[in-house]
């Protein structure tokens, strides 16, 4: 992780500012650290360059774990940091569950981040997304950073480094954003800074970014009142005149033939939107400039900009 990028991430628990400390890296880089909140104490880790920036209720399970051996293995720098535990959150019986099905799809996204670029079916559909997808940013202004939020493993990752002065690639899952790095590594037109955090908790500064991506990710937030959040974040983390591109399952035509939500292996969640159900979601918070209904038969895809407040 650069230096100069940690003035751009937010404690998501609260929009704080967050201190750099690092604990291995050069001038420049940072290899090892934790990002902490001056007021709580609160910190996060950077792991190998990459900083886990979740919300308290979200560092559970595996993560914890994570945690626990990263502060183990720092014990000093962490007591010369002042850094302290995350507090405990009990969430709402609604909330937990909401939880909990953030953190299954985190451990599927890991498990199957290897088979993903294997598959077919996405080689051949990205022939018609990224020509979709670069018309629609192509009125952004490019020299803003670009937020590509759910890069996975890095199908558009490099597409979407000639649109924007740089990219932050964000993503629940750890693995895929480390394969993801070892994809474009040095082959980039612009840096790209990985974040692996929660969507719908965006741990970055608000009015930042000329442009969001959000491609293929949209239909796999669980619930309308995530999504909504996420769109929350998307649309205060852009400038007021930022552009959103954003692609999710489509259910109309052939795609009829498949279910309309469930979940895919692993536990993966997904739903497919009508039309008239992924534009009154987008209205929430943004203005849609063009809607293309039918995306290569499986996706629609939404270009929009914030809406005036």
């Amino acid at each position: 992780m650069k230096h100069d990028f940690a003035s751009n991430i937010i404690d998501p628990n609260d929009g704080s500012t967050l201190a750099l400390h690092v604990f291995e890296g050069g001038d420049s880089d940072v290899r090892e650290g934790v990002l902490r909140n001056e007021e709580t104490g609160r910190w996060f880790p950077i792991r190998d360059g990459i900083p886990s920036v979740f919300a308290d209720a979200l560092r559970t399970g595996g993560m914890a774990a994570e945690d626990a051996a990263f502060n183990e293995r720092y014990v000093s720098a962490m007591l010369n940091a002042d850094c302290r535990a995350p507090e405990e959150s009990k969430p709402a019986a609604e909330a937990a569950g909401q939880i909990a099905r953030i953190e299954s799809e985190r451990k599927a996204r890991d498990e199957q981040s290897e088979d993903y670029d294997r598959m077919m079916g996405l080689k051949v559909l990205g022939k018609i997304e990224i020509p979709a997808y670069r018309k629609a940013l192509e009125n952004a202004d490019r020299a803003l950073p670009l937020l590509e939020a759910g890069c996975g493993t890095g199908r558009f990752t490099g597409v979407f480094a000639e649109l924007g002065s740089s990219v932050v690639a964000a993503d629940l899952s750890r693995d895929s954003i480390e394969r993801n790095r070892v994809r474009w590594a040095g082959r980039t037109a612009s840096p790209v800074h990985y974040l692996h955090c929660d969507l719908t908790h965006l741990p970055l500064r608000s009015g930042m970014f000329g442009s969001c991506a959000h491609c293929g990710v949209y239909e796999h937030i669980p619930t309308r009142e995530m999504r909504e959040q996420f769109l929350t974040h998307a649309a205060r983390s852009l400038t007021p005149d930022g552009k959103l591109l954003l692609s999710a399952y489509r259910w109309g035509g052939m795609t009829k033939l498949f279910g309309k939500e469930g979940e895919h292996d692993g536990g993966i969640p997904f739903f497919r939107f009508t039309e008239e159900e992924l534009r009154a979601e987008v209205e929430t918070e943004f203005e849609i400039t063009s809607f293309r209904a039918n995306l290569g038969i499986y996706m629609s895809m939404v270009a929009a900009t914030p809406k005036k407040k």
